[in-house]
């Protein structure tokens, strides 16, 4: 599985202690703008995660995708780097990011969704699932945390 992933998602799952799991089970691909959003930013406010997404760039867990063209922000090279290349989605929790993908037909995965993605493709078990799910409980929204549960919990 492909996804493209804006920054505040790859801090949410790196915060929450999930990004090694995530990384190794996905291939996730950031635009050049998304890695100076999360690295470089974060490394001159002295952000631990920064240097944790900074070391999985150096081992390529994480692949930034370089075009020739210069992004003001991550929201404009996402939507056109999806256009672009072959993705399952962009993972992203942004509200103002998800409403432009809705509009142009791009889907989307939420962080906990990502979660649901890797146990419905049998590559977490619903226990792990259930786990990682819990350590990202602080970062996401009641909503998003509490559908995600139910249908891990729903027996199959």
């Amino acid at each position: 599985m492909k996804l493209l992933m804006d920054a505040d998602c790859l801090i949410k799952f790196t915060k929450a202690g999930l990004k090694k799991t995530i990384v190794d089970k996905i291939n996730i691909f950031i635009p050049q703008v998304v890695k100076e959003e999360s690295v470089d930013a974060g490394k001159q406010k002295g952000c631990d995660d920064a240097f944790l997404i900074e070391k999985n760039i150096k081992a390529k867990k994480i692949k930034v995708v370089h075009k020739s063209k210069k992004y003001v922000n991550g929201d404009q090279a996402l939507t056109d780097l999806f256009d672009s290349e072959k993705y399952l989605a962009v993972a992203t929790d942004d509200a103002k990011l998800s409403r432009v993908l809705r509009l142009r037909g791009i889907p989307f995965l939420l962080p906990a969704v990502v979660i649901l993605k890797l146990f419905r493709d049998r590559k977490i078990n619903r226990n792990v699932a259930l786990e990682m799910l819990e350590k990202l409980r602080p970062f996401i929204s009641d909503d998003e945390y509490s559908t995600v549960r139910i249908i891990l919990e729903k027996k199959l």
